[in-house]
């Protein structure tokens, strides 16, 4: 009994922890950090159109540059469904701990499986570079995933 109050009070703090960054969040008048992203992907297409001198390559760099925006944008809509499906099970009374921790689990799967593909992606992209494209593209891409980071930390 001790140990199922003390982990209803885990889940409630942990509940009100994601409350108040979402409201916290939400507060902020910058534009949408979505919006804040894309300019960074639409830097890192451009310098893979000039960087990169084959024009074939070039054209299949910037198609992963949309993959890995659409990454960012699938990675956002999947962590707003799973804040309502906590949300959800914090409002029901009758939530289990199995339920909390398999809505948990099924979340970080499908984050994993998003990092694994961004791995894919970059390992494409240095098949598709010389050493010297590669190094060229470098400080653009830290720079886009920088602002691809913070726009996540503002959502």
């Amino acid at each position: 009994m001790h140990d199922r109050m003390n982990k209803m009070i885990s889940i409630g703090s942990l509940c009100l922890v994601l409350f108040l960054l979402i409201v916290g969040c939400s507060q902020k008048s910058k534009p949408p950090a979505l919006e804040s992203a894309e300019g960074a992907f639409d830097e890192l297409r451009a310098a893979v159109r000039s960087e990169i001198k084959d024009p074939d390559k070039a054209v299949q760099g910037t198609y992963l540059v949309d993959q890995l925006e659409h990454l960012v944008i699938e990675a956002n809509n999947d962590r707003k469904a799973h804040y309502d499906k906590i949300w959800s099970l914090n409002a029901n009374y009758d939530a289990t701990e199995e339920e909390f921790q398999a809505a948990f689990r099924e979340f970080n799967a499908r984050q994993k499986n998003r990092q694994d593909r961004v791995l894919e992606i970059n390992q494409r992209v240095k098949n598709l570079t010389t050493e010297e494209e590669w190094n060229a593209l470098t400080k653009v891409h830290e720079e886009m995933l920088k602002k691809a980071l913070e726009a996540a930390q503002e959502m």
